[in-house]
């Protein structure tokens, strides 16, 4: 009984700090039910008796100071893959990553399963230049078998002093056999913004993290390309893990009007929190790249900008973190990281474990970027009263202002003239079929166009004339020259030999 006698202020001040803790993880409601707190009694019993089975019985001194820290951790990590505990050294090297410093080899991590896997790695650091990918399973570091570890174990093995080597055998979806990948730590020093005028006044935006620091130096970015005259925003979110919730909505009150909602914030409880944009939006043409690394505050921002309709997503599947983590810190300078809510998109779609889907699924990664370029000047033509249409012969595919959509039937050449789909021009009038007059009618106002299948007439707002090559039915689709329909609405005509590309120019 001495071991106890000695123990007993440090027995009460565990077991305070364990019931802090675990009431902690109880909605407030729950604190004044005495029907569960009768339910939690007998637990906590059970816990007690081990508790003190330990203290007067283990062969050893206990070291009260771990004992307390493994009890927190046990509880935190049985939770879910991101509740956690930090030691005070744990909680600065934290800090110090989400702010934008920090060593080994630069990759974001989560404990999913078994495994810790990669959820990104960070642009221009080892990790990304050893091709690490998001997804990635970490099965060894160096010759030890991680299988079932913690979080901080794995990354504790993974860090070390700059210029020194970590071995990793990764596990990759459809690749059958494991990875070997040596990386060469350094100290990570994140540039969490870089910005660049690209080519057509195109303004380009990569943002890394959602630090303390992001927020201004977005915000610093976005507003000089548009004083040096962008047009329109590339904002590329890929292998963007996230970080602080509020400069995640920060930087997506830039692009959703004042006022409209960014994200509902769903408790335990069902308590219900909407956070608003607080700035008037940009207004401007954007496109957001996305990839399986972008996650948490990215697809907040991704989410807000999709569900409003605001910018287009271009890239691959997102990651699919929509929860929400508190850290809350301890008197000794330790800290926790509990999952207090969920999130949901504006139009209330839960991602949890689903991602975004992109409205251009683009699996390269050389060609996202490029894609985007293309996206976006469509969408500034759109916005400056411009239409542009592009053909190809033999391809199904028609692209108005940038954005794809398919044909019934292809364009083709007779006699050296471009023969297209009939319905292709419904973006720059209005076609139908008049049953009365067996024909089809093709009008925009000032126009009115009368076509009949075979008939190489046609009526213009009510006169006859010949067109250069008949009407023609393809496998049920009516084609007809795509000269004359440019000349009868004052479109320019832009060929491209070598593609077999034309371009219809509306102004």
């Amino acid at each position: 009984m001495k071991l106890l006698k000695h123990h007993k202020s440090a027995i009460y001040l565990l077991v305070c700090t364990l019931v802090t803790v675990l009431f902690l993880s109880m909605p407030l409601q729950a604190l004044g039910a005495e029907k569960e707190a009768d339910e939690q009694k007998p637990q906590l019993e059970e816990f007690y008796k081990v508790y003190n089975d330990i203290l007067e019985n283990y062969v050893d001194e206990v070291d009260m100071e771990k004992l307390e820290e493994g009890a927190i951790k046990g509880m935190l990590e049985e939770l879910d893959p991101y509740s956690q505990y930090f030691t005070s050294e744990e909680y600065q090297d934290f800090q110090e990553h989400t702010d934008g410093v920090f060593g080994g080899v630069g990759m974001k991590i989560e404990k999913v399963g078994d495994y810790v896997q990669v959820v990104a790695p960070l642009p221009d650091t080892p990790a990304e230049e050893a091709g690490l990918q998001p997804g990635d399973k970490i099965l060894m570091v160096g010759t030890e078998d991680v299988k079932g570890y913690t979080l901080k174990r794995v990354a504790d093995m993974i860090k070390g002093e700059p210029g020194t080597s970590v071995v990793l055998t990764i596990g990759r979806e459809n690749v059958s056999e494991p990875m070997i990948i040596s990386l060469t730590r350094e100290t990570i020093k994140l540039d969490v913004v870089e910005s660049e005028m690209l080519e057509n006044n195109i303004g380009y935006i990569r943002l890394k993290t959602f630090s303390l620091y992001s927020v201004r130096e977005f915000k610093k970015a976005i507003y000089q390309l548009k004083a040096d005259g962008a047009e329109g925003f590339i904002l590329d979110l890929r292998n963007n893990p996230g970080g602080y919730l509020g400069a995640a909505l920060s930087v997506a009150s830039t692009f959703v009007d004042e006022k409209d909602n960014l994200v509902y914030v769903v408790s335990r409880d069902k308590d219900e929190n909407t956070y608003w944009s607080t700035s008037p939006a940009i207004d401007m043409p954007l496109v957001v790249l996305i990839n399986k690394g972008s996650a948490s505050g990215s697809e907040i921002v991704a989410g807000a900008v999709q569900d409003h309709g605001v910018g287009v997503l271009v890239g691959t599947q997102s990651f699919g973190k929509a929860s929400v983590q508190t850290v809350k810190d301890l008197e000794n300078g330790a800290a926790y990281k509990l999952t207090t809510a969920k999130y949901l998109t504006p139009n209330r779609n839960d991602i949890n474990g689903i991602g975004l889907t992109p409205d251009y699924l683009v699996e390269d990664p050389e060609k996202q970027l490029e894609k985007a370029k293309e996206v976006l000047l469509g969408l500034i033509k759109n916005a400056g009263g411009q239409i542009t249409l592009q053909l190809q012969i033999g391809d199904k595919t028609l692209t108005v202002n940038g954005i794809s959509q398919e044909l019934s039937d292809s364009p083709y050449l007779d006699g050296g003239r471009m023969m297209v789909p009939l319905r292709c021009v419904e973006e720059l009038a209005q076609v139908r079929w008049d049953p009365e007059s067996n024909s089809i009618i093709v009008e925009n106002g000032e126009k009115r166009l009368e076509f009949k299948e075979g008939s190489s007439k046609v009526r213009v707002n009510g006169r006859e004339i010949s067109l250069p090559v008949p009407v023609k039915v393809k496998n049920g689709t009516s084609f007809v020259p795509l000269r004359f329909l440019a000349e009868q609405f004052g479109a320019a005509i832009e060929w491209n030999g070598e593609k077999q590309q034309v371009e219809l120019i509306l102004q």
